[in-house]
C-alpha cells in the first residue's frame, strides 16, 4: 500500500508533509480515525463492486473457466496475499514512515481494475481465452500488490489508530463500506442485467477502480510520526533466517497454526456462489443480489462485533467467524429455495466481519511491542502456501466429485478449526483486562 517521499507525487506529498507532527495528540487520532476510515470504507466499496469471491469467478466462469482453473485463479489469489508479504515487511522496517511506503506501492492494487475493464470492452468478446488468462494476471497484480503491502499498512495503523479503537476501527471502516457496498452491489447489478456481456462486466470493473481512487486521497491525509529507531539493511536470506525467532513465541506459532488450518476451512468458500447459481437455475446477475446481503449483513455486524472484541477480545469474533461459515456451508448444501441461498450470503457477511475485524486486531494485540514487521511477514509468507492448496484441492474434488463432498470436508475442517482455536490460542487483550 504505501513508500519513499521522492517517489510518491507532489500533491499527494504536500498533502500529508503538512501533517508530519512530532508526537500524535488525541487530535490526531480523531483525525486519523476519520480519514483512514473513509480510505477503508471507499476500498471496501471498491472490492464489493469487483468481488473476487463473488463476481469474479463469475466473469472468469463466462470466459470459459473449468473448475480446476477457477480453483487456480482463488489459489494465486491466495498466494497473492502472503508471498510478498517478507519482503514488504522487509522494507518496511527500513521506513521511518510507513505511510510513505504505501502511497509508492498502492497503485498496484487499484489500476489493475481499470485494465480488467478495457479488457472486458476490447478483448473479451473476440479472444475469451486470452482474456481469462489477462483478467487473472491484473487480479494477481491486485493481490500480490495487497500481500506486499500488508506489513507495511498494518504497522502504519498500529502507529496511526489509537490501541483503545483499533477493533472499532477496523469494523466501522468495514460497515461503512458494506453499507456503501449495497448500493455499489445494486449498480453492479443494474450495469450486468441491462448490458451484454462482457461489456457488462467491463462498467463494473471501471466504477470499481473510481472508488479505489477516490480512497487513495484520504489515505494520503493520514498523521504518522516518523520512526527513530530503523533496522539496519539485510539480505533477503538473513531475514528468512530471523523468522525461526517467531516460532519461540508460542502463542504465535499457534496462531499460525490457526491461520494454516482456516485456509482449508474456507477452501471451497470461491465455489458457493457458482455453486448456487447453477444449483438454482439463477441467472448470473444473481450475483450481485447475494453481494448486496453480504455486504447488509457486513455492514450491521461489523458496528457489533468491531466494539464486542475490543472488549472482550478478537478471539471471539474468530470462534464466532468458524461458526457461522460452518452453518453458511451445511445451508447452502442443503438449498433448495432463494430466500435460503439469501440466508447463506446473510452469514456470510458476518464471516467477513469477524475474519477481517478478528484477524487484523488480534494479529496487532499480538505483536505489540515485538518486531512486528517480522511477524506479520513471516505470519502472511508461511500461510500463503497452504493458502494457494487449498483451493486448488477444493477445486479438483469439485471436478471429481461435484460440489457437495468438498463442502462437506471443508465444513468438518472447520469445526476443528474451531476447538483449536478455543484451546491453544490465548487473547492477549483479555489476558490484559484480566490483570488489571
Amino acid at each position: 500500500m504505501k513508500t519513499n517521499r521522492s517517489c510518491t507525487p507532489s500533491l499527494v506529498k504536500s498533502l500529508f508533509d503538512r501533517h508530519t507532527p512530532e508526537r500524535l495528540t488525541e487530535k490526531d487520532y480523531r483525525w486519523n480515525f476519520i480519514v483512514n476510515c473513509t480510505d477503508n470504507a471507499l476500498f471496501n466499496v471498491g472490492m464489493a463492486m469487483g468481488s473476487m469471491f463473488t463476481l469474479f469467478p463469475v466473469f472468469a466462469k463466462n470466459l470459459g473457466a473449468s473448475n480446476l482453473e477457477l480453483g487456480l485463479i482463488l489459489a494465486i489469489i491466495n498466494l497473492g496475499w502472503g508471498i510478498p508479504a517478507i519482503w514488504g515487511a522487509k522494507m518496511a522496517e527500513r521506513s521511518a514512515k510507513k505511510l510513505n511506503l504505501v502511497l509508492k506501492y498502492t497503485m498496484g492494487e487499484r489500476l489493475p481494475y481499470l485494465f480488467l475493464a478495457l479488457i472486458s470492452f476490447f478483448l473479451a468478446s473476440r479472444f475469451a481465452r486470452l482474456s481469462l488468462y489477462l483478467s487473472t494476471l491484473m487480479m494477481a497484480l491486485t493481490v500480490y500488490t495487497m500481500g506486499f503491502l500488508g506489513p507495511p499498512w498494518m504497522s502504519m495503523i498500529e502507529k496511526v489508530i489509537d490501541a483503545r479503537r483499533r477493533g472499532t476501527y477496523f469494523a466501522v471502516g468495514s460497515g461503512m463500506g458494506a453499507i456503501l457496498g449495497i448500493g455499489g452491489s445494486m449498480i453492479a447489478k443494474s450495469l450486468l442485467a441491462s448490458n451484454p456481456f462482457p461489456q457488462n462486466f467491463g462498467y463494473v470493473f471501471l466504477t470499481a477502480f473510481f472508488f479505489f481512487m477516490a480512497s487513495f486521497f484520504f489515505l494520503a491525509l493520514t498523521r504518522e510520526v516518523p520512526d527513530t529507531k530503523l533496522h539496519d539493511d539485510e539480505p533477503v536470506i538473513n531475514y528468512f533466517r530471523n523468522m525461526k525467532n517467531v516460532f519461540t513465541d508460542r502463542n504465535f506459532r499457534n496462531f499460525l497454526f490457526e491461520r494454516i488450518i482456516s485456509s482449508f476451512t474456507f477452501g471451497a468458500s470461491g465455489f458457493i456462489t457458482v455453486y448456487l447459481l447453477k444449483r438454482l437455475s439463477l441467472p448470473d446477475d444473481t450475483a450481485a443480489n447475494f453481494t448486496a446481503i453480504v455486504m447488509a449483513s457486513q455492514g450491521i455486524s461489523s458496528f457489533f462485533f468491531g466494539p464486542l472484541g475490543d472488549r472482550k477480545g478478537h478471539k471471539l469474533n474468530l470462534l464466532v467467524n468458524k461458526i457461522a461459515y460452518v452453518v453458511a456451508l451445511a445451508l447452502a448444501i442443503g438449498c433448495t429455495r432463494l430466500s435460503q441461498a439469501y440466508m447463506v450470503y446473510g452469514l456470510m457477511g458476518i464471516v467477513n466481519t469477524t475474519g477481517n475485524v478478528g484477524g487484523m486486531a488480534i494479529t496487532l494485540d499480538l505483536t505489540s511491542g515485538k518486531r512486528k514487521e517480522l511477524y506479520m511477514g513471516s505470519l502472511y509468507f508461511l500461510t500463503a502456501p497452504f493458502s494457494f492448496l487449498a483451493p486448488l484441492i477444493c477445486g479438483k474434488l469439485v471436478d471429481s466429485f461435484g460440489y457437495t463432498p468438498p463442502m462437506v470436508l471443508t465444513g468438518a475442517i472447520g469445526v476443528f478449526n474451531f476447538f483449536f482455536l478455543l484451546k491453544f490460542i490465548s487473547d492477549p487483550r483479555r489476558e490484559e483486562q484480566t490483570r488489571s
